[in-house]
């Protein structure tokens, strides 16, 4: 008798276990976790997707990396799992639903999904995850979770500092192929872009592209693709390069109206103006990777110190004339290079500007 009271203790105990784990779920008997969601004639399960881009923290040229905060909600459908109409206490235009743990995901089956060639991700967590778990009066479920992370970002510096970079970050399925899921972004009214994300040096625009499917694997996976469009401002540079490297340009010019007698003078000026050049054209280039090809800045750094390397040369081929005894041959090649380089200098204007600017006024 004692053995039969014990066993029916037992059993009440794990009754009340399996109610206190699922007070507001109801599972079909056949529920599995490991099993996706059954669908009408074996078609894909549809997972369809929004997504709220919080921030965009950090966009590392150099590292070719940019760092976001986004929530990422996925939707789909499991008609093996049905709410409890008491405990649905909240409701949105998809219809009445009631809110779980997130830690209860766990007991649910979840799409596999990553984020392709993400560098490091993070969870901004005080106590309890950022993250919800909502199960709809349709038997429609929805996980949202926000994380922070490093995406990599393969970006071309040809139009640098005018240069526009294209960022992809991919969510991606790993397990399941396009054959079992499909996964499909929802209308654009359900995914929103926070209107207040600043960065110092780029305008931004953001793109859901429609779903795709790897293409290299042997295997084809659904995934999503976040565009992000970054158009670098080139005000920064106008006032911390542009400017400067063309003041020093005059400055070199005007060293040419020093008397070619003085000869401190002359070498001091130039030699200054040239190692300025120098150095502030390292100090831009450390903002941005080791490149084997030339930026449109490359280009304006160098003919800025090719004139300026000019003005040091047309100084010693004019003393060479006056140490010559041709003092009247230098005079005429000095007048001459006052003319010319600035009109050269000028040309190279009238025709670097509107090359540089082209495409970039109109945003495209």
């Amino acid at each position: 008798m004692r053995g039969i009271y014990s066993n029916t203790l037992l059993l009440l105990l794990c009754l009340a276990t399996l109610t206190r784990g699922d007070p507001k779920v109801i599972f079909s008997p056949d529920y599995s976790l490991h099993e996706r969601p059954p669908t009408t004639d074996g078609k894909p399960v549809v997972i369809e997707a929004s997504i709220n881009l919080r921030n965009i923290l950090d966009v590392a040229e150099k590292e070719q990396i940019i760092s976001l905060e986004t929530t990422l909600r996925l939707y789909w459908k499991d008609t093996r799992i049905k709410p409890k109409e008491k405990f649905m206490d909240s409701e949105d235009s998809l219809g009445p639903y009631l809110t779980l743990n997130p830690s209860r995901a766990a007991k649910f089956w979840m799409p596999d999904v990553f984020i392709d060639q993400a560098k490091a991700l993070r969870t901004p967590t005080y106590y309890t995850k950022p993250a919800s778990l909502r199960v709809y009066n349709d038997s429609t479920i929805r996980y949202s979770s926000r994380i922070n992370y490093d995406v990599a970002c393969n970006m071309d510096f040809h139009r640098f500092p005018v240069d526009e970079q294209y960022c992809e970050v991919k969510f991606e399925s790993f397990g399941f192929t396009n054959k079992q899921i499909q996964l499909k972004w929802m209308d654009q009214s359900h995914s929103n872009v926070n209107t207040n994300i600043s960065l110092a040096q780029f305008s931004y625009n953001v793109l859901l592209m429609d779903s795709y499917s790897t293409d290299y694997y042997d295997i084809a996976y659904p995934g999503l693709i976040m565009k992000l469009h970054l158009t670098r401002q080139i005000g920064y540079h106008i006032v911390q390069t542009y400017i400067p490297s063309a003041v020093f340009v005059v400055l070199a010019w005007l060293s040419l109206f020093i008397p070619a007698e003085s000869v401190p003078g002359r070498v001091g000026m130039g030699m200054t103006t040239l190692l300025t050049l120098t150095a502030m054209f390292s100090a831009v280039r450390q903002n941005v990777p080791r490149v084997s090809y030339i930026s449109f800045l490359d280009i304006w750094m160098l003919i800025c110190m090719l004139f300026v390397f000019s003005c040091i040369l047309e100084f010693i081929i004019a003393t060479v004339f006056i140490r010559s005894g041709k003092k009247s041959q230098g005079d005429k090649f000095e007048f001459i290079c006052k003319i010319c380089l600035p009109i050269i200098f000028i040309i190279f204007n009238t025709c670097y500007w509107p090359i540089l600017m082209a495409g970039y006024a109109d945003g495209k």
